[in-house]
C-alpha cells in the first residue's frame, strides 16, 4: 500500500482531522488514534439505547482502519507517554484551537526537538495566525463567511447551507495533501514541516475559483434567486438536473432539438447568465421547460435524454444514490464484514490506484481498544500498563480489559 511503513498520530475530534486520517489509513499508514480517558460529547450520544449500534459508533467511516487509545495529556505521566509515542511517528494531526498543544507542552517546537522528521499538521477554523485566529467555528460558519452560502438559494430566494459539510471535508483534503506533499519534500531534505490549514482558507479557495472569476472580472454580485440550478419536476414527482444540457451551447441545442422548441436556441445565455438581458424571456423559458418535464416520469426523460447525448441527471436521495449502478461497480459503497458479524456498509475507498490500492482493513474500534498493545510496543511492560490504568493515566476498554484477564 502506498503510505505502509507511514506512522501517524491522530488528536482530532471533528470531521476535518479524521477525515483527512482516514485517507492516509485507507492508503496503508498506521494511524493511532489519541483519545481523552472520558467520553467526549457527541451527536451520537443523542441517539437512545435501543440504537446502541450507531451511538457506539460502528458505522463511522472516519475512524475505520485506525487503533485507538485513550490518555490524560494533562498529566505529567500522560504527556510523558504521548511525547515518547511522538518520537517514534512520521505525522502528527491535531485540531485543537491555537494555542492549546503549546499549554500542554506538545506543540511542534517541542515535538521537532526530539523528532526533527515530524510532519506536524494543525487543522483550524481560521489558521494560526490572523485576526480571527482565537475564535471559535464550525462548518456553516465558515461556509457563510467563504461566500459559498450566498451562492446558494433556494426557490424562494432565501439562503441555504448546503447539506454537506463541504468545508470541513475540504480543510480534511487539503490537509491530506499537505501531509503528502510534505512527506515528498521530506525524501529530499530529510527535515520535517509544519502545516498550517485553515478551514476559512479552503472554502474561499474554493469560493476564488468556482465563482471569483467572474466576481473579479465585474465586481458584480450573485443575488438571492439569480443562480438557476435547472432542477425541474417529472410526471411522478421526482426531478431531474439539466445544468449540463444549458452550460455548453451544442447541448442545449440539443434539448432544444429533442424537446421541439427550437425557437429558444438562440437564448441560452438568458438561462446561464446572473443578469439576463431579458428576465421575462427567462422566465418563458423556464416555466416551458417545466411544464414539458411534468409530461413523463424521472426515469423516461433520462433514457430519452441520455439516448441523444444530452447531460441529465436524476435529483437522487441517499438510498438511490447509494444504489446506483455506477456507484456500485466503481465500489464507491460496499460491504464489509463486521467482528461481531454481519456486513457493515462502507463508503469505499477513493483515489483508486492501479499497483497500490487502499483498503479497508478494520472497521471503528472501541475506545482505548488498542491502548496496552501501543504501549506494549513503546517498550512498557504489562505491569507498568497496568499501573498508568488504575492511576487513570490511561484508558482501556472493557472488552480489552477482560481479555487480557
Amino acid at each position: 500500500m502506498p503510505l505502509e511503513g507511514i506512522k501517524v498520530i491522530d488528536l482530532s475530534r471533528y470531521l476535518p482531522g479524521p477525515y483527512c486520517t482516514m485517507i492516509l489509513a485507507d492508503m496503508g499508514a498506521d494511524v493511532v488514534k489519541v483519545e481523552e480517558i472520558k467520553s467526549r460529547w457527541s451527536p451520537l450520544s443523542l441517539w437512545p439505547e435501543s440504537r446502541r449500534e450507531i451511538r457506539d459508533e460502528l458505522f463511522r467511516p472516519v475512524d475505520r482502519n485506525k487503533r485507538r487509545i485513550a490518555l490524560d495529556l494533562k498529566s505529567e505521566k500522560g504527556k510523558e507517554v504521548y511525547l515518547k509515542l511522538a518520537e517514534t511517528v512520521d505525522v502528527i494531526v491535531e485540531e485543537f484551537r491555537p494555542g492549546v498543544t503549546k499549554r500542554l507542552g506538545i506543540d511542534y517546537e517541542v515535538i521537532k526537538e526530539i523528532n526533527p522528521s515530524i510532519v506536524y499538521c494543525s487543522i483550524t477554523a481560521f489558521g494560526q495566525d490572523g485576526p480571527y485566529r482565537d475564535l471559535p467555528a464550525h462548518d456553516p460558519d465558515i461556509q457563510a463567511m467563504a461566500g459559498l452560502v450566498s451562492l446558494t438559494t433556494s426557490a424562494r430566494k432565501e439562503y441555504v447551507i448546503p447539506g454537506v459539510p463541504i468545508a470541513d471535508l475540504n480543510a480534511g483534503n487539503n490537509a491530506a495533501m499537505g501531509i503528502l506533499l510534505a512527506l515528498f519534500a521530506r525524501e529530499k531534505t530529510g527535515e520535517g514541516q509544519f502545516i498550517d490549514i485553515s478551514m476559512l482558507d479552503a472554502a474561499v479557495s474554493w469560493a476564488g475559483v468556482a465563482r471569483g472569476d467572474i466576481y473579479f472580472a465585474t465586481g458584480r454580485e450573485f443575488q438571492p434567486g439569480e443562480r438557476l440550478h435547472h432542477i425541474y419536476q417529472t410526471r411522478d414527482g421526482k426531478h431531474i438536473c439539466i445544468w449540463g444540457a444549458v452550460a455548453e451551447p451544442w447541448f442545449w441545442e440539443r434539448l432544444c432539438r429533442c424537446l421541439s422548441i427550437e425557437e429558444y436556441i438562440p437564448y441560452k445565455n438568458e438561462l446561464m447568465l446572473f443578469a439576463p438581458s431579458s428576465p421575462q424571456k427567462r422566465n418563458e423559458i423556464i416555466s416551458r421547460l417545466a411544464d414539458i418535464f411534468r409530461t413523463k416520469t424521472r426515469d423516461e426523460w433520462l433514457d430519452i435524454l441520455r439516448a441523444k447525448d444530452i447531460c441529465v441527471a436524476p435529483v437522487n436521495t441517499l438510498e438511490e444514490a447509494f444504489s446506483d449502478s455506477q456507484v456500485v461497480h466503481r465500489q464507491m459503497v460496499i460491504d464489509v464484514e463486521s467482528p461481531e458479524g454481519g456486513k457493515v456498509r462502507q463508503i469505499g475507498i477513493m483515489p483508486k490506484l492501479s499497483s497500490t490500492p487502499g483498503k479497508i482493513r478494520s472497521l471503528t474500534s472501541a475506545r482505548g481498544e488498542h491502548t496496552r498493545n501501543v504501549l506494549l510496543e513503546l517498550g512498557y511492560t504489562d505491569k507498568e500498563v497496568d499501573d498508568l490504568r488504575k492511576a487513570g493515566i490511561i484508558y482501556q476498554s472493557k472488552k480489552q480489559i477482560e481479555g487480557d484477564e
